[in-house]
């Protein structure tokens, strides 16, 4: 992984997210259809984007693991039959969620609605923690409610780079 003074200077370094995020950020709305969204991903080499509202708002993220995710097959609920009846073994909202999942045409049917996110304050430290511990390939930088720019792993990577370097 590395010698001590490199993950040191990785994690003792005083840069936050104000100095290492990506501030011109791609976003959809809601609204935007999914073939839409592969476009945006895929024309912009992106993993994920943010989700803002109409007026900027912050919402959420969605990337490639969601439109994948919505594009699997049909998870058909577990059953027992007793007595000529069929008992479903999982809750009846399960199913209703595959349903909407694969029915899903726009953002707002698969986006996440409540990411990790980090303050223009956080460490690098804090950063990799979050990254290491929910598997997200970006955190939105989010103050007042209002989505300030986009850290990604590579962004920390560069980060350890212009350390070892500076």
């Amino acid at each position: 992984m590395g010698d001590t003074k490199t993950m040191g200077m990785f994690y003792g370094g005083n840069m936050t997210a104000k100095d290492l995020m990506t501030t011109s950020v791609v976003s959809v709305l809601p609204e935007t259809s999914l073939r839409d969204l592969a476009d945006v991903l895929v024309k912009n080499r992106l993993n994920g984007v943010p989700v803002l509202d109409a007026r900027g708002k912050f919402l959420g993220v969605v990337g490639q693991h969601d439109l994948i995710h919505h594009e699997k097959p049909l998870h058909i609920p577990t059953t027992i039959s007793l007595l000529d009846a069929w008992i479903f073994l999982e809750p009846p909202s399960a199913l209703k969620k595959e349903i909407e999942r694969i029915a899903a045409t726009q953002v707002m049917d698969i986006y996440q609605k409540n990411p990790a996110i980090v303050s223009p304050n956080a460490t690098v430290e804090e950063m990799a923690l979050l990254f290491e511990q929910t598997n997200s390939d970006m955190l939105p930088v989010i103050e007042g409610g209002q989505l300030k720019g986009i850290i990604g792993r590579t962004d920390l990577v560069r980060s350890l780079l212009q350390e070892e370097n500076g």
